[in-house]
């Protein structure tokens, strides 16, 4: 009777929070706004993953107490109060106690019932009594869980008091060599001759390009060709022969206006000797030769068109002077 009461005050000092509320059989009915009902539903929810975390739990073992130095342990972890297969196991805590390499790669996590379970194998070198830490295991959701502390006893292995009494040592086995041990290498080998057959034939159709034609030798200039010209003047002397010496400085005319003409461009064959004179300012010919050049050219006019004769004394002097004419950068 106290307790309705109670409960009938609270109504009267809080009707903005409950609602209103109406006495019934078998007890009292709260109809509350949806402001609570929401903040009811959150507690609820926030609450929930602690309730399921604190129900998950991971058991380690090994599958023996203890061990002979050399033999190999199984590790055996089981995770229970979890729907999907935790991620992995962090084995790194066990580094300094053992080796990287002593601990195999893990098989993938199997559902016995409600656990999950995932072995793998330990090889256990140190003797002495091994103390391990807990293991971290991480799941899909949530922090990881830890297993409890392993203990494990390594001991040395007994040796026989004969030696003799050992188990011999046993051969190698070896395998019968069959063909398709040496099929890689018996390809590659193929392949290489195909290619180098291949090859061979390519450059056999390969057309043979012609032999490269010798260079021309380089054409003498003007110089070298009035030189080598007055040279053989030179040797046969025809004024030496009273019918030939009007030959004689026709061929001397003819030397020097030639070499005029290739190494200045212009046509000195064509023209008279007085066109020549004047066109000889005009290039770079060297002006004290100049008059030499009109001598000569004036002389062997002469001597072609008037029937001069000369001094016999004159001729090998003629000679020379169109020498020096047809080399002007030494005759200057």
């Amino acid at each position: 009777m106290d307790k309705a009461v109670n409960m009938e005050r609270l109504w009267a000092q809080t009707p903005e929070v409950f609602g209103k509320q109406r006495p019934r059989k078998g007890g009292w009915q709260c109809k509350a706004s949806p402001a609570l009902k929401g903040l009811l539903l959150w507690l609820l929810s926030s609450l929930m993953p602690l309730t399921a975390t604190a129900q998950v739990r991971a058991v380690a073992s090994f599958d023996r107490a203890s061990a002979e130095a050399g033999d190999t342990a199984v590790l055996r972890v089981q995770v229970a109060g979890v729907q999907a297969a935790p991620q992995r196991i962090n084995v790194a805590v066990w580094l300094p106690t053992l080796s990287a390499d002593d601990i195999r790669p893990p098989s993938p996590w199997r559902r016995t019932g409600e656990y999950w379970v995932q072995t793998m194998a330990v090889v256990l070198l140190d003797t002495g009594r091994l103390t391990l830490p807990p293991l971290p295991v991480l799941l899909q959701v949530g922090g990881p869980v830890l297993t409890n502390p392993l203990e494990i006893t390594v001991t040395a292995p007994s040796a026989p008091a004969d030696v003799n009494a050992m188990a011999p040592i046993r051969d190698i086995r070896r395998r019968a060599t069959m063909w398709y041990d040496y099929w890689p290498a018996a390809a590659t080998a193929a392949a290489a001759i195909a290619i180098a057959i291949w090859w061979w034939q390519k450059r056999r159709r390969r057309p043979t390009p012609p032999p490269l034609a010798p260079p021309e030798p380089p054409r003498p200039s003007a110089k070298d060709i009035a030189q080598q010209k007055l040279d053989t003047i030179a040797r046969e002397q025809p004024w030496t022969q009273p019918n030939r010496v009007g030959e004689y400085y026709a061929a001397l005319s003819w030397v020097v206006r030639e070499f005029l003409e290739n190494e200045y461009g212009f046509p000195a064959l064509e023209r008279t000797t007085a066109e020549i004179i004047r066109h000889l300012g005009k290039t770079t010919f060297p002006a004290p030769l100049r008059p030499d050049v009109q001598r000569l050219l004036e002389q062997a006019d002469w001597v072609k068109f008037a029937d001069a004769q000369p001094e016999a004394r004159q001729h090998e002097k003629w000679l020379q002077m169109a020498r020096h004419i047809c080399q002007p950068d030494a005759s200057g």
